[in-house]
């Protein structure tokens, strides 16, 4: 099935996609692991991983950030903000904890 292009204007999520497609590279390459491998052990698709490097696509799903960091060994956060990013530790507990909650969910629908 093809992919549907959604295009969005809002420049800030343009930028934080951008962000993420970068550190994942960065993540990916400290790991040395290739696009390759890390589809096979995240189940994350080669293709996907390709489009969020190089910056094609519009939005990520909080779902494939989380899978992708764990199989990276990486915080979700560290995938989505800047290392100066300083957020109260209250903040950063509950967004791990949707996360968690996400994932469980995604995996019962697999």
């Amino acid at each position: 099935m093809p992919r549907v292009n959604k295009q969005y204007d809002d420049k800030l999520l343009v930028r934080l996609v951008g962000q993420i497609g970068k550190l994942l590279r960065f993540y990916r390459e400290e790991a040395q692991l290739s696009q390759n491998r890390l589809a096979k052990i995240s189940g994350v698709s080669i293709s996907t991983i390709n489009e969020i490097e190089n910056c094609i696509v519009n939005d990520i799903r909080l779902s494939t950030i989380s899978t992708l960091s764990r199989h990276l060994g990486v915080d979700p956060l560290k995938l989505m903000a800047a290392g100066n990013l300083v957020l109260p530790e209250d903040d950063k507990k509950d967004f791990r904890a949707a996360l968690k909650l996400l994932d469980r969910i995604n995996r019962k629908l697999s």
